[in-house]
């Protein structure tokens, strides 16, 4: 899920644009993107015999992929270097992840944000060998003691539809969220559609990037952003490095561009 917010005054006004991809957890969108049961084994058409399969076939930069993991793989580290997150594969349809900003804030001693959590259930399902179709759903908080802002909560559905493999694939993203501010009884509704993709450029190194809109008010706005970049990954690893572009479609008229990147470890 990725959960978008604005710093406000009292009166709704939104002031700041910071629609901050707070659990950009392409995680809970799990990865157990499971097949019909069976384990993925056979390599691409475009891959070369003695390459491993992708660890990192369950997700892009930021949107995730209808592909599986198999029962017992997972992979736990940092995406956009402040959210640790973690994945496993409950079976060969079911995945479960969680993810928080909460350890790094501890770590380095950033007591403003007290609390925060994102889990996340999918089911996956296989339509044909390269057609992949999954659901899922999550929720999560994050209680904080910034300026201007209150407690934020979401819950959020998502369907993924993806074509090709773990070394080529496009995939794309519908997840309706409803998001509400803590000691408010109203909630925000928004559409976040996404389409990414990636493709393995060799065996060690690939390219992947995003696109992605929520048209409604929700929380912030209508916002767009984009991502870009390159993946380094091993049989047990992978590397993000890239960068992303967002815009709010209504109040702001810039666009801003930061970097990110993501260390992951990778085991089954």
């Amino acid at each position: 899920m990725v959960i978008a917010y604005a710093v406000r005054h009292h009166d709704g006004e939104v002031t700041m644009p910071r629609f901050i991809c707070l659990i950009m957890l392409c995680l809970a969108m799990p990865g157990a993107f499971a097949r019909a049961g069976e384990p993925v084994t056979a390599p691409s058409e475009a891959s070369s015999p003695g390459w491993f399969e992708n660890p990192t076939r369950s997700r892009g930069l930021v949107s995730p992929t209808a592909l599986p993991l198999h029962a017992g793989e997972g992979f736990i580290g940092q995406q956009a270097l402040f959210i640790t997150a973690a994945e496993l594969g409950l079976s060969e349809r079911v995945s479960v992840n969680v993810a928080s900003v909460l350890p790094v804030a501890l770590a380095v001693g950033y007591s403003d944000v007290q609390f925060n959590l994102l889990a996340g259930l999918k089911l996956s399902l296989p339509l044909t060998e390269r057609l992949h179709l999954a659901f899922g759903a999550q929720g999560g908080s994050f209680n904080n003691n910034l300026p201007g802002m209150r407690d934020i909560h979401g819950v959020g559905a998502y369907g993924i539809l993806t074509y090709g493999t773990g070394d080529g694939s496009l995939s794309l993203t519908v997840q309706p969220i409803v998001t509400w501010e803590g000691g408010d009884n109203e909630g925000f509704v928004m559409v976040l559609s996404m389409l990414g993709g990636f493709v393995r450029m060799g065996e060690h190194w690939g390219l992947a990037g995003d696109v992605a809109l929520s048209p409604g008010e929700g929380l912030a706005g209508p916002f767009a952003f984009a991502t870009a970049g390159g993946r380094l990954l091993g049989q047990h690893w992978s590397v993000d490095l890239g960068l992303l572009a967002g815009k709010h479609l209504r109040h702001y008229k810039g666009v801003s561009v930061v970097p990110g990147a993501s260390l992951l470890f990778h085991w089954g």
